[in-house]
């Protein structure tokens, strides 16, 4: 830190969770060339709190995957990102744990409502059909990490009660109906602007990527749509496509579009 970053001890959030704040932007800016983080002694230093409040603010930051410490050695900024993978197999939730990082979900919204057109063509139904709507933040301790809007058919989700879509994985709950067999998915990078900075709590020109995905069920029909907007400096995308089998060549469809700026 070039100048020290005093905490604000008449502040209603406990010190602990102040310090762990300015740290989280220390984190992101951090250096490329040198791993290494602040010694406890030097937190102690520059914020004038006790150990035990920089110790407390370390842990929540290992447990979301931010840092590492090393007994004897000290603590290292982690450089790994949340992987998710081209999956109808695997929720993100068992992904994300493979990461080293803490999830969390908040559901903003779960009700019924008329499909807008984007999705009403991704689904193949009527503008403006009724659906059932879902919109939520994922979270790695109190970083938000994406933010997703999806789309369920009625015939699909109808008899499925609304609280059962608070469960993490939305794959898992649609499975009581329908055998989830492919995805069709469209990533795009992009900056976050004014909309998708205000629900990340990012700055307007910071990195995102955004992926479109329509799920489809065994016979074709779709299952579900959406949208997932994701912090490009915490989450990249992998995924493995089979070139070859017996018998023949399968193709494999893979479309990456950049923007140099989201839209206005």
């Amino acid at each position: 830190m070039t100048s020290p970053s005093i905490v604000n001890r008449d502040s209603p959030l406990p010190l602990y969770a102040q310090v762990k704040r300015k740290l989280q932007a220390e984190i992101m800016a951090w250096p490329m060339s040198n791993d290494r983080f602040y010694t406890d002694q030097d937190l102690q230093g520059i914020f004038g709190v006790s150990r035990a409040t920089v110790r407390q603010a370390l842990t929540e930051l290992e447990g979301e995957g931010l840092v590492h410490r090393r007994q004897g050695y000290g603590t290292f900024v982690n450089r790994n990102k949340i992987e998710e993978s081209f999956s109808t197999r695997h929720d993100f939730s068992s992904q994300w744990a493979q990461s080293g990082r803490t999830l969390r979900v908040e559901n903003l919204t779960v009700s019924r409502r008329p499909c807008p057109a984007q999705f009403a063509r991704m689904l193949g139904v009527e503008l403006h059909t009724e659906v059932v709507s879902m919109e939520r933040i994922r979270l790695s301790g109190d970083m938000r990490i994406a933010w997703d809007l999806r789309f369920i058919p009625i015939p699909v989700a109808g008899d499925i009660p609304l609280k059962e879509f608070e469960n993490i994985s939305l794959i898992d709950v649609l499975r009581a109906k329908v055998s989830i067999e492919r995805a069709d998915t469209q990533i795009e990078a992009a900056l976050a602007g004014e909309e998708y900075s205000e629900r990340l709590k990012i700055a307007p020109s910071a990195a995102i990527l955004i992926r479109e995905m329509v799920y489809y069920d065994a016979t074709g029909q779709a299952a579900f749509s959406g949208i997932s907007v994701y912090r490009a400096d915490q989450v990249r995308y992998k995924f493995s496509a089979p070139l070859q089998m017996s018998g023949g060549t399968v193709e494999s469809d893979v479309r990456i579009k950049t923007l140099a700026a989201a839209d206005p």
